[in-house]
């Protein structure tokens, strides 16, 4: 197994975020193979792919925001 970080648990956020390998590989533009590779930490996913990552799971919150009274 590889490495926990900062990547990997963003790249696991955005894999939940969007609901399967197959959807997120898509939204990465990327292998569904290359995808579990970066998941796992085997190999360090690009810093492009960091970044869309952040935007998806940063899409998730992007909705109305509750008021606080």
């Amino acid at each position: 197994m590889g490495k926990d970080t900062a990547t990997t648990r963003t790249l696991r956020r955005a894999l939940a975020t969007i609901g399967s390998e197959e959807r997120l590989a898509a939204a990465l533009n990327c292998s569904p193979l290359e995808l579990v590779r970066w998941l796992s930490g085997e190999k360090p996913a690009p810093n492009e792919v960091f970044i869309a990552a952040l935007d998806i799971v940063a899409s998730m919150g992007s909705g109305p925001r509750a008021r606080r009274a």
